[in-house]
Parts: structure tokens; sequence; C-alpha cells
């Protein structure tokens, strides 16, 4: 099963990842991603061409897996998506109409390597509470933008909504696209709401395994 974490900066998703691998030690997380390149030119001061890397990254490491292959990712193609349509939106330099289209068209084609998103919105109902020293540390140095996070959710959540309801939707194909399952609650919640979805797959998997191992005696 290929999963991927998706959602705002500062919404648990490295910690998500953390509690999932204890859970699910047969799973394992890619060592080295973009972040290893990347420096201080991400979030809001992203440019043209970090959003180019970024997903050429991401494709060239969700190329390394197949269907088989048990790997869960720290953010993917619509997070890249999300904040390329930020960076269009406010006018971040030769962030155009002919980017934006060439690169939704790439993550159009890179979700097809994912079997499961888990986003993790932000949401009222279920705030995630701020505790983390990480958190604590960015806040202090004024990393964090609570604007800024909120913006890239709400274009997130755009998505899932055209997941949801838009057949001609040009970041999923009708045909060949991931589930997009929302996540809330506490660390230890969260963890409680990927066992409703991932447990049944094992299982149904393990069932189609045992018909046909029986069915080649």
């Amino acid at each position: 099963m290929r999963i991927c974490i998706t959602g705002t900066c500062s919404q648990g998703k490295s910690t998500l990842i953390e509690d999932f691998l204890k859970e699910w030690p047969n799973y394992e997380t890619p060592k080295k991603t973009y972040r290893s390149w990347l420096k201080d030119n991400h979030s809001k001061k992203t440019t043209k061409d970090v959003q180019w890397k970024i997903l050429n990254s991401m494709v060239d490491e969700l190329q390394r897996h197949g269907k088989g292959d048990n790997v869960i990712y720290d953010g993917g193609p619509l997070d890249n998506a999300a904040l390329t349509l930020w960076a269009y939106s406010n006018k971040v330099e030769e962030v155009d109409d002919d980017f934006v289209k060439k690169s939704i068209s790439v993550v159009r084609e890179s979700l097809k390597f994912i079997d499961i998103i888990f986003y993790i919105p932000i949401t009222r109902v279920s705030p995630l509470e701020y505790d983390t020293e990480d958190f604590l540390r960015d806040k202090e140095k004024g990393l964090v933008d609570e604007n800024f996070r909120v913006e890239i959710d709400n274009i997130l959540k755009a998505t899932k909504k055209d997941w949801d309801t838009n057949p001609e939707s040009k970041f999923f194909d009708p045909h060949d696209k991931p589930a997009v399952i929302e996540l809330f609650g506490k660390p230890e919640e969260r963890i409680q709401m990927i066992k409703l979805y991932l447990d049944v797959e094992i299982e149904k998997f393990d069932v189609f395994l045992s018909g046909w191992q029986d069915s080649n005696l």
C-alpha cells in the first residue's frame, strides 16, 4: 500500500508518520526527500524553479515503489500543487498560467502512484494542540505564519471537494485516482481512524491471497 500524508504546515504530518511506523513496522518512509536539499527558499519564499524541482523529486520517489510496496510519504503532489496555486494567486515571479497547467498535469499523473491520501485539515471541531518542541521552536523563530497555513489549507480543501464532486477534475483521473480520507483529532485518534481503513484493506488482500492459493493447490 502506497500512502501519502497531506496537509498544510504544522499539522502534525511528521508526528503522524512516526506514530504510523510504530503501529505498522512493515511500512517504510523515504529517508531522503526534497527536504534534504531544500533550504530557506520554500513555503512563502518559494519560486517557480523550487516548485518544479520539488515536484520532480516527488515523482522520482513515487516511481521507485510499486503497488506491492508498503510505503508512507510525508507530503506529496497535492501539497506541491497547493503551494504552486498559492504562489500563482500571490503573483510570485514566473509562476504563470503555463507553469500552473504544466505542474497540475504532472500532479494528476503522479497521483496514480498513490493508493491512499490521508489529509489532515484545519478544523474547529478538533483543533490540533500545538505543544511539540518543533512547533514551539519554529514559532519562536517566526517561521509559523498562521495566515499562510490557512490559505494553503483552503486550497487543499478545494482539491478535496474537487475529488468528491467533479468528474472532470484537473487534479484526479476519475479512472485511476487514490482514495482521499480526512483525519481529525489527537495523534492517537488519528491512528485509530487510519485503522478503520488500512486494516480493512489488508484483510481484503489476505482474503484474495488465500483464495488464490486455494485455487492453485
